[in-house]
């Protein structure tokens, strides 16, 4: 899902669990899941792709915590971000890489590269992307016919390049 798209999704929720007991109220009036879907938009002023995430939308969304994490997640998409950070991650052995960004190396250490990719992808994203606003991209070596870079943005999505 793109950041435009996410956002929208986001903010469809934002809008409908700001008010759940209009929403729950709504719900209840609704003939079958068209009408709900129609009287979720218009109550909410939201699409119709909008409102059919809202009632994709479990009851545990409801919690002060899930509202929280969506307003949270909400900001980081809503927020200009920084430039890239460019890096690079140097596989010493199938199962352990070094990390070398902003003139800093972490060392990394898994089963496996597939493993190893998983801890640098995590720790890009906790640790860098969202908590710094930028995009982190990083080129990979040491692999022979691996991946060849890594790319993680602050909306908490990432993934691994692979050659052609």
């Amino acid at each position: 899902m793109s950041r435009a798209e996410r956002l929208s999704a986001l903010a469809a929720l934002e809008a409908a669990l700001a008010d759940p007991v209009s929403l729950v109220h709504t719900l209840q009036e609704a003939t079958d899941d068209e009408d709900a879907a129609r009287r979720v938009a218009e109550a909410f002023g939201l699409s119709p792709e909008q409102a059919a995430t809202v009632l994709a939308v479990q009851v545990r969304s409801l919690t002060p915590a899930h509202r929280r994490r969506v307003a949270d997640e909400l900001t980081v998409l809503r927020a200009d971000w920084g430039p890239p950070l460019q890096g690079g991650l140097r596989f010493t052995n199938r199962r352990s890489a070094v990390l070398e960004l902003d003139g800093v190396e972490r060392r990394f250490t898994a089963g496996g590269p597939g493993a190893v990719l998983d801890l640098v992808l995590d720790h890009l994203t906790e640790e860098v992307a969202v908590p710094m606003l930028r995009p982190v991209v990083a080129a990979i070596s040491g692999l022979p016919g691996g991946p060849v870079r890594m790319t993680v943005t602050p909306a908490r999505d990432g993934h691994v390049e692979h050659p052609e």
